[in-house]
């Protein structure tokens, strides 16, 4: 019985060594080095105040669980895996976010473009993040048009462009609110906008929303700011443009992504 208690913990602990090490091979310094203005140091410093607070939280969850699966019975044990399954995730995300904005930033990342359609993704995206809507309360609705919306792009990058949008929604709007993910071809471009009736962006905030290190209310557990950068650098390398509007703190936000669609002559000789 002593073995079954004992063997989750190693396991989780040597995940959190082979996490530990991406956290370093993440190359935070080389981020902070690429803050030239008082303004980017400033944002900086807060950013890796959140990062230590954002690693700080799964860390202190998991070393709990830990306890409880060395020393309670085997039904603790049980039900501490799920605890321990969500953290590690959570940090296996945020890892990954500090890879890609390093990478990113650098001019390391290419696209591995095929033709691909839109809806494929944004039907991903929206089971990567059901398990949140349904815990905030939230009411999510897709908008497709009901015809395919072919791009020339990488699948698993415009995937992360479309998670993190709405992750930001859900984010920023309070429960029983409503986000809606709508995207459509207008002569030759495919427009995708995320909506939400969530809590609004400040106007003097609004030029800053993509920058690196940009946390919009750093005051409050917002995260570490940095999947809008990322989707911006991302929409970029796929020749797009993103943007956002407000009206203002409680009036809700849209993002608007636009790409260009597949050159329709092509698609006829598919």
């Amino acid at each position: 019985m002593a073995d079954v208690r004992t063997a989750p913990s190693v396991s989780t602990l040597a995940r959190f060594d082979g996490l530990r090490a991406r956290v370093s091979s993440a190359r935070v310094p080389a981020l902070v080095a690429d803050a030239r203005s008082s303004s980017e140091g400033h944002r900086r410093d807060i950013f890796v105040a959140t990062l230590a607070h954002e690693l700080r939280q799964p860390l202190s969850a998991m070393a709990a669980a830990v306890e409880i699966v060395r020393d309670g019975p085997v039904e603790a044990a049980r039900r501490v895996a799920g605890i321990m399954e969500r953290q590690l995730a959570e940090m296996s995300r945020l890892v990954e976010d500090l890879v890609d904005a390093t990478r990113l930033a650098n001019g390391k990342v290419s696209i591995h473009a095929r033709r691909v359609d839109l809806r494929g993704a944004m039907r991903d995206a929206v089971a990567d993040v059901e398990p949140a809507v349904a815990r905030g309360g939230h009411h999510l609705v897709v908008l497709d048009g009901g015809e395919p919306l072919w791009i020339d792009g990488d699948s698993q990058r415009l995937l992360q462009v479309l998670t993190n949008l709405l992750r930001n929604a859900l984010k920023y709007t309070p429960s029983g609110g409503r986000i809606t993910m709508m995207a459509a071809r207008v002569a030759s471009t495919i427009t995708l906008t995320v909506r939400d009736t969530g809590r609004g962006i400040e106007p003097e905030l609004l030029p800053h929303v993509f920058d690196l290190f940009s946390q919009m209310r750093p005051h409050e557990d917002t995260g570490l700011g940095l999947g809008l950068s990322i989707a911006r650098e991302i929409v970029i390398l796929h020749g797009g443009s993103i943007g956002v509007r407000s009206e203002g703190a409680g009036k809700g936000s849209e993002f608007v992504v636009r790409l260009p669609a597949a050159a329709m002559l092509e698609l006829r000789a598919m």
